[in-house]
């Protein structure tokens, strides 16, 4: 079979790629992996391998992007071994051989089916990748019933970043929260399965006591640290998260689209928590002013993507770790900075904790509706963005 000249197929190629004019299918093979190929039709793509070796086969393996490419090489080269062996192909792996490696994608699948987060499901994905080989090849029973086996894996992760801040903690122990995850999926669909695979390791979050926060005697030196920065979309978007209290992911995403100039206000429709979380952020003139020098400094550095993204960058909007690498703090140190400064205005723990659009309260709060809260929390805004103004030393052109 002849193979393609690009390479290796890559979700980004996978995505460019459109059914033929006629709307016959357009079938693209892998360059490295014989017989591995993707399928695009004009409703789906997907993942087949089609080995001409005898005993002749072709197993389908998956739609893209319920499936990426990487999990799919993964599962074409698993059936590759298995036909050098003389192994028979089965469609699916034995309940008693289910892996992480083959449970992930259906638990993917059914956090799509759910409508989660895009985001959790990426940073279960990036935890995915950080699992060694042969934590995600060993059988699931295995795991349940040999608890050391991940104490040891979780030891390796810490070891690996031992060099940072944390010292790996909070990565292994979200490795054995995504394992808990993936074990406990598979007993659903398994009940005999027993065990606890991460019974011999920490799954709970140490409460932090060194997380960065400004004080307001410390905002003018932040401030003049900020004018220093060479990127003026860095500097605004810096500036709107201290006015704001966004979070980073949130701020970044921001979108000219939902801009509501009438109402003063911006709709944050993917906050943490997902789309039913959606919340309007209300606006000081602080802030829109600093949204309109978003919007000129972007025209000007970056005007392909200025119409659709606030805070732009190269390839689409500013990427939130960029911001921490301006050497300033940013991000969630700012928002923690945001509450600080509005606490210490007077404005109430509760209209903080609502424009900061945290869970929590008790019953009462099912009786109070956000949309006769408009003006006060209008006022409210105004006065925590006047206490950070003036805690910056009162900067012209910032109101």
């Amino acid at each position: 079979m002849p193979r393609a000249r690009h390479g290796k197929l890559t979700d980004n190629f996978i995505a460019s790629l459109k059914p033929k004019a006629d709307g016959r299918e357009n079938i693209q093979r892998d360059g490295a992996l014989p017989g591995f190929l993707v399928r695009v039709g004009p409703r789906k793509r997907s993942f087949e391998l089609r080995i001409e070796r005898h005993p002749r086969t072709t197993r389908a393996l998956g739609h893209w992007p319920e499936l990426s490419a990487g999990q799919a090489r993964y599962a074409a080269e698993a059936l590759w071994e298995k036909h050098r062996l003389g192994e028979p192909l089965d469609e699916h792996c034995r309940k008693a051989e289910e892996n992480i490696a083959t449970t992930w994608p259906r638990l993917k699948s059914r956090l799509i089916d759910d409508a989660r987060s895009h985001r959790t499901i990426d940073g279960y994905e990036h935890i995915f990748r950080r699992l060694s080989d042969e934590i995600k090849q060993t059988s699931l029973q295995t795991l349940g019933a040999n608890p050391l086996l991940m104490e040891r894996e979780v030891g390796r992760i810490r070891d690996m970043l031992q060099d940072k801040p944390r010292g790996g903690r909070a990565m292994a122990t979200a490795v054995a929260r995504f394992v808990s995850t993936v074990f406990s999926f598979a007993q659903k669909r398994n009940p005999l399965l027993a065990g606890n695979p991460v019974s011999a390791v920490s799954t709970v979050d140490q409460k932090r006591h060194d997380l960065p926060v400004l004080a307001e005697e410390e905002l003018p030196v932040w401030w003049d640290q900020v004018q220093n920065i060479h990127r003026g979309n860095h500097r605004e978007a810096h500036l709107f998260a201290l006015l704001s209290g966004l979070r980073r992911n949130t701020l970044v995403e921001l979108q000219w689209s939902q801009l509501d100039l009438r109402r003063k206000c911006i709709r944050i429709v993917k906050p943490k928590g997902g789309e039913d979380r959606a919340f309007d952020l209300i606006l000081s003139r602080a802030m829109i002013r600093c949204l309109w020098r978003a919007r000129h400094v972007g025209r000007r550095l970056y005007p392909r993507h200025a119409e659709r993204w606030i805070f732009v960058g190269p390839v689409g909007h500013v990427r939130g770790d960029a911001l921490t690498k301006d050497g300033v703090l940013a991000n969630h140190a700012l928002r923690r900075t945001y509450a600080t400064l509005g606490r210490s205005a007077g404005v109430p723990k509760d209209s903080i904790r609502r424009l900061l659009n945290h869970q929590g309260g008790d019953v009462t709060d099912h009786y109070i509706r956000q949309s006769g809260l408009g003006r006060l929390h209008a006022a409210e805004q105004e006065t925590i963005s006047a206490s950070i103004v003036r805690a910056l030393g009162s900067p012209v052109g910032i109101i």
